[in-house]
């Protein structure tokens, strides 16, 4: 029954998986094919923490520049020195935010879950060890030797990617691929909702191509998604 039903999918052109395994899908192939679709030359990584992401895009092939942005002083050490071997591979110990400056960030047991956002309930990982004052920027602000038809903007900042948006309007609405990470079931207290971020990005001129599970609660009920949208408005 499963191969009947993958075959009458396939073809009317859809791709069927398990839930599982679908973000794996977004990473293996679904993100391969789109950079070479859209000619994409380099990559700004939004919230690196220690550089999984840069990696992730070394594994599937992509050659070109990429931007890690990550303002915590723990996580920036490891993303520095698995960067320091790659020339196209430049970091910056910086958040990206709607305004530069300063700003205070909640540290957390695991690093990844770092946020300018305080929790509304704590887990093992989601436990917040303190805080840090890190500098922020703009992307809008950025002076960065690429070309942004030709860049994917990829936004992992724990509830502030809206935030993020806002300060690079201008050279966002140039960007050909933005991927967000959205919530339903938010898990810090003040995180826009689904409808919000999906709106934010409309706005900049992005239609959503491909939607993949983050994370679960205990229900099973997906929390977040990573969203990877295409700038409806670049010539093809």
């Amino acid at each position: 029954m499963k191969a009947l039903i993958k075959a009458l999918a396939h073809r009317a052109g859809l791709d069927v998986m398990s839930l599982a395994y679908s973000r794996d899908y977004i990473y293996d192939r679904f993100l391969p094919g789109a950079l070479k679709g859209h000619g994409i030359q380099a990559v700004i990584d939004i919230g690196a923490n220690i550089g999984g992401y840069g990696e992730l895009l070394r594994r599937v092939g992509f050659a070109g520049d990429i931007h890690s942005f990550e303002p915590c002083s723990q996580p920036f050490g490891e993303l520095a020195r698995k960067a320091a071997g790659d020339p196209r591979w430049h970091v910056y110990q910086k958040a990206a935010s709607d305004r530069s400056g300063t700003a205070q960030i909640h540290t957390m047991v695991g690093s990844e879950l770092n946020s300018f956002l305080s929790l509304r309930e704590s887990s093992r990982k989601m436990t917040e060890t303190g805080t840090e004052d890190v500098e922020t920027v703009t992307l809008d602000g950025l002076d960065l030797p690429i070309d942004w038809s030709r860049t994917f903007v990829k936004i992992d900042t724990q509830g502030h990617d809206v935030k993020v948006m806002s300060g690079g309007r201008n050279v966002l609405r140039q960007a050909a691929l933005i991927q967000s990470e959205v919530s339903f079931l938010p898990i810090y207290q003040g995180m826009p909702a689904f409808d919000e971020a999906i709106a934010s990005l409309k706005e900049l001129g992005f239609d959503v191509i491909g939607m993949f599970p983050v994370s679960r609660d205990s229900l099973g009920r997906v929390q977040e998604f990573d969203c990877l949208c295409v700038n409806r408005n670049l010539p093809r």
